[in-house]
């Protein structure tokens, strides 16, 4: 671990229990959205979200996590408004700041501690302990911004080596007791930057014959007709009936044991023949389907020059062990060229 004050090692473990019961669940997020598409180089803006869990506690009295952009460097984030008790002099960060410390363009030991030792004798923490925070929702504790790279692909931010604890109960002396806090749920922020041939994204689930579908892609997208985009979704249960699904906005929304990644003014295409593949319907993972973007597909669907579309398959599983009848894969996006 990077090395910090005396002051911040002795706020993060003040009677910390050797078993951690509490749990905090952390998210990077832009604009509320776990993703986001965006041309190439362009500016993204995000914001670290946390929320406790488990065991009872007050709020979280100590945060630390390392982000990291695979598609280039970070520079430091900033502290919310929320975070204003874990900032110093109020709070104890690390040398460099609450915003991290950059190194080969990651940022280390983001976030900061609570007064909870009742220091009356350093420079900083100087603040009240200030209960709550993160406790009851979640909570934005950084914001940022990262530009995107200027090739495209599927980026990500993540977060990292999560250390932190929570405030239990105010001791002798002004100081305050803490749990230890394990990690929970720890998700990063997708960023899709995109061009006319399609990148994939989205996790697809899998079926009850094993089978996780995958799309990929060949050529690209063009209202014109310069050229063609072809879909196809390989990995799919033999034999089944599907519908190919498009919209113009990226989504997360959970559907039939699986997600969603497809949103606004959604349309649901009927694919005209079944998925192929040999054997009992239903018994094999070599079905496919295949989806022609070209032109016309473009002209008739309404889509303009520029604009971003987004697609994936629903397909019928009448065995899936959560007894929604359906599979469904990942997603493709893209954008439509002249």
């Amino acid at each position: 671990m990077f090395k910090q004050s005396s002051i911040l090692v002795a706020a993060a473990t003040l009677a910390a229990p050797l078993a951690a019961q509490v749990t905090l669940d952390v998210k990077v997020l832009s604009a509320g959205a776990p993703v986001v598409s965006v041309m190439p180089g362009q500016v993204v803006s995000f914001s670290l979200e946390a929320q406790l869990g488990g065991e009872p506690s007050q709020g979280l009295a100590m945060f630390a996590v390392d982000l990291d952009h695979d598609g280039g460097p970070l520079t430091q984030v900033t502290p919310s408004a929320a975070a204003a008790p874990f900032v110093s002099p109020m709070g104890v960060n690390n040398p460099a700041g609450f915003g991290g410390t950059v190194r080969g363009g990651d940022l280390l030991q983001v976030g900061g501690a609570m007064n909870t030792i009742n220091n009356q004798f350093a420079s900083a923490p100087l603040g009240s302990v200030v209960t709550g925070i993160a406790l009851t929702s979640a909570e934005v504790l950084a914001t940022g911004s990262v530009t995107a790279p200027t090739t495209a692909g599927v980026y990500r931010v993540s977060a990292t080596n999560l250390f932190a604890n929570a405030l239990d109960a105010p001791a002798p002396g002004g100081h305050w007791d803490v749990k230890a806090v394990e990690a929970g749920a720890v998700e990063s922020l997708t960023i899709l930057v995109l061009d006319c041939g399609a990148e994939t994204f989205c996790d697809a689930k899998e079926d009850s014959a094993g089978c996780v579908p995958a799309i990929t892609s060949s050529g690209a997208a063009s209202l014109g007709g310069n050229s063609i985009l072809t879909l196809t979704a390989s990995g799919v249960l033999n034999r089944q009936f599907g519908l190919f699904i498009y919209g113009t906005e990226v989504a997360d929304d959970p559907a039939f044991g699986g997600t969603l990644c497809v949103g606004g003014n959604e349309v649901r295409l009927m694919e005209p023949t079944n998925s192929g593949g040999s054997g009992a319907p239903g018994t094999s993972c070599d079905g496919s389907f295949t989806r022609v973007i070209d032109g016309a597909f473009l002209a008739a669907a309404g889509f303009g020059i520029g604009e971003e579309v987004f697609c994936q398959w629903l397909y019928r599983d009448p065995l899936a062990p959560d007894g929604s009848g359906a599979g469904i894969t990942n997603a493709a996006a893209f954008l439509v060229c002249p």
